[in-house]
């Protein structure tokens, strides 16, 4: 039904194939001691991969529905929060506190724009917020923001600090703990390397004592409950027990592989096809990139007959923009199973079109 095409996309992305073969297994039974050490070594991987001491709550369900959880768990109508919003998924952060009466304020930022911190630290000197809530790496536009930086701001005026890192683990270094991130999400279908329908968040001790007084707004996302029932190394729902089977292969193979030597790998990829675009017609969108994405800013060219034509005649799957970026850029992912014969034939692509 679906022709193979090599994919450059931002989720999902191309996976390993002993990966895949695990997927293909008989999910095992998930209510024996055997799943449970079994969630457990999930568990201490998960913390590898944030590179947090907290605990880390397991959920089925993509990246949008961590980021609800955060919001349902730690915010009520008693707060009041600043949302970074540089793109599609800053948006999506204001978009979950209106749906969920959560009162905000929004820094609108320039598409590919970067924070000025100064102006930051004089929003929260002006206005009492609660928490600050921003994607790590904007990926609609390619965006990556200084998190550490942000993350000493946010501690200054004692905000609880929620950060979306869905695109970002194991693409780019990311240290929640040493940070000051108080909540951090990720989802499966990024660098992680696997399907779609895994989430994670993790969660600092201002975080645990949030969540302890905050009534629970929902059955599924209470992550109180997830907690509990992950001590005995069980999920309170049914999970996705395939994924998790993918996922704690992906765990181990980091862990062999080391997390620093994921990242010195995307970063290799991302600059092998950035040294093309040096001397191609296009520019990079973003002024902080991110080695998970490049957003390619399109001056002469129709960025989203690019992405057609790719896919209709190079059988490459690159990523469109929506809105009022749609013509301008497109963007490309270097993160899972890539490798420079993939790069090549997309260097070579873009060759032939652009000219």
């Amino acid at each position: 039904m679906f022709k193979a095409k090599r994919l450059f996309t931002p989720g999902p992305v191309p996976i390993e194939p002993h990966i895949l073969a695990k997927g293909a297994e008989q999910p095992p039974y998930n209510r024996t001691p055997e799943f449970s050490a079994f969630t457990h070594d999930i568990l201490r991987g998960l913390g590898n991969v944030f590179q947090t001491a907290g605990p880390v709550a397991i959920l089925t369900g993509s990246g949008t529905a961590a980021m609800e959880a955060a919001v349902l768990n730690f915010l009520n109508g008693s707060d009041k929060v600043l949302v970074i919003n540089g793109g599609t998924f800053g948006q999506r952060w204001c978009d979950l506190c209106r749906i969920h009466a959560v009162s905000y304020d929004e820094l609108k930022l320039n598409p590919g724009g970067d924070i000025d911190l100064d102006q930051l630290s004089r929003i929260l000197s002006g206005k009492t917020f609660t928490a600050l809530l921003i994607n790590a790496h904007e990926t609609s536009t390619g965006q990556l923001y200084d998190i550490e930086a942000v993350g000493r701001i946010a501690r200054k005026y004692e905000l609880l600090y929620v950060v979306d890192a869905i695109s970002t683990i194991c693409a780019d270094p990311f240290l929640m703990d040493e940070w000051l991130v108080d909540v951090a999400i990720l989802s499966s279908q990024k660098a992680l390397a696997l399907p779609p329908g895994l989430s994670f968040v993790a969660m600092s001790g201002r975080a645990l004592a949030k969540l302890k007084t905050t009534a629970p707004k929902s059955l599924y996302f209470n992550l109180a409950d997830y907690l509990d029932n992950q001590e005995r190394g069980q999920l309170p729902y049914t999970p996705a027990i395939g994924l998790l089977v993918q996922l704690h292969q992906r765990l181990t193979d980091i862990e062999a592989l080391t997390l620093s030597e994921s990242i010195r790998q995307h970063k290799q990829r991302a600059c092998y096809f950035r040294d093309f675009l040096a001397i191609s017609s296009c520019g990079a969108l973003p002024t902080r990139q991110s080695n998970a994405v490049t957003a390619i800013l399109c001056e002469k060219d129709d960025a989203f007959a690019i992405v057609q034509r790719l896919r209709q005649h190079y059988d490459i799957e690159a990523a469109p923009s929506g809105g009022a970026l749609k013509h301008k850029i497109f963007r490309i992912s270097h993160m899972g199973a890539q490798n420079v014969t993939d790069a090549d034939a997309l260097i070579l692509a873009l060759r032939q079109i652009m000219s």
